[in-house]
């Protein structure tokens, strides 16, 4: 089982890897789960839970373009410089490299993380122009690579 979580607040360009979670879950990929989480923190850790691949969408600031897409392996992401949001108790970093500690961490994974603007978005109930592009490539990037996780995982069984 893959499951995609989509990671944010409800408020401005920081609900990015909610709103590509929810039109995920509106037409899945097959043979997944996709997750809502609203700022998570340690709680990251139980959605891993069974899961052989994941794919975490989640806001980040790094000072590129709004919209930008950052894919990196989950299990580079604790040592990677990303600035990802944490409006959240524990940020998607610290909950993965804690993750990764306790062993709980699935084999395989990926985080889509959407670059958003500096500062201001909180105020908007909705992702700016931009960021509403970054969603639709990370919606993309993500059934591509539920595909190739399909495949690996069908290969590993047989």
């Amino acid at each position: 089982m893959i499951r995609i979580i989509g990671i944010g607040s409800p408020f401005g360009d920081d609900a990015a890897g909610l709103e590509a979670a929810r039109q995920l879950a509106a037409d899945p990929p097959p043979d997944t789960d996709v997750l809502v989480a609203d700022r998570p923190g340690a709680g990251l850790i139980d959605l891993f839970d069974g899961a052989e691949g994941v794919i975490l969408i989640d806001a980040a600031r790094s000072g590129a373009p709004p919209g930008t897409i950052h894919d990196l392996d989950l299990h580079t992401l604790p040592s990677h410089p990303l600035g990802l949001i944490s409006s959240h108790d524990l940020g998607v970093a610290e909950a993965v490299r804690l993750a990764a500690t306790l062993g709980q961490l699935p084999r395989r994974g990926r985080v889509l993380a959407i670059e958003i603007a500096a500062g201001g978005s909180e105020a908007r109930v909705d992702v700016c122009a931009g960021v509403r592009v970054g969603v639709t490539e990370a919606v993309s990037r993500t059934r591509w690579w539920c595909a190739v996780y399909r495949e690996t995982l069908r290969l590993a069984t047989e």
